[in-house]
């Protein structure tokens, strides 16, 4: 394992944050958040296009082209999501471990189990499934029923 992860893990998160004012895991925390807020727009605003550009089309090898390559596309935004909360889960575990850390007391009093990871994995899976499943449907569609 690495000295410096090994001695970062020795330390307190409130030990560690006056060792280095210049970036701490607090400032690595809500600039992670905020990538990962920003990125899941996004995601949404490129599925929100897909759909009506399906929706919109009337060729219908246009339509199969648009839900194929927006499947595609949509499937590697969700990988980069999902990195981005993997980076929150590890950052936010790290700093529950120090019990008077503001985000472990807000997390504390707030109770339950979280749910962050609606945004970052479990909504980009339903969206990228629904457009591979639509994509598979049309093309049935195309290949079996489509009298032209």
């Amino acid at each position: 394992m690495n000295k410096k992860l090994i001695k970062h893990k020795q330390m307190k998160a409130s030990e560690r944050d006056e060792k280095s004012p210049v970036w701490d895991m607090s400032q690595e925390r809500a600039f992670i958040e905020n990538l990962l807020s920003q990125r899941f727009n996004y995601f949404l605003l490129f599925y929100s296009i897909v759909i009506a550009g399906f929706v919109k089309t009337t060729n219908l090898v246009y339509a199969q082209l648009i839900l194929t390559l927006g499947a595609i596309i949509t499937i590697l935004f969700a990988l980069v999501l999902e990195r981005s909360q993997q980076k929150l889960d590890i950052i936010l575990k790290d700093l529950f471990e120090d019990d008077s850390h503001p985000a472990k007391i807000v997390d504390d009093l707030a109770g339950g189990c979280s749910r962050r990871r609606i945004i970052g994995i479990w909504i980009p899976k339903i969206c990228y499934w629904t457009l591979v499943i639509g994509a598979i449907a049309h093309l049935v569609f195309i290949i079996f029923f489509n009298n032209k």
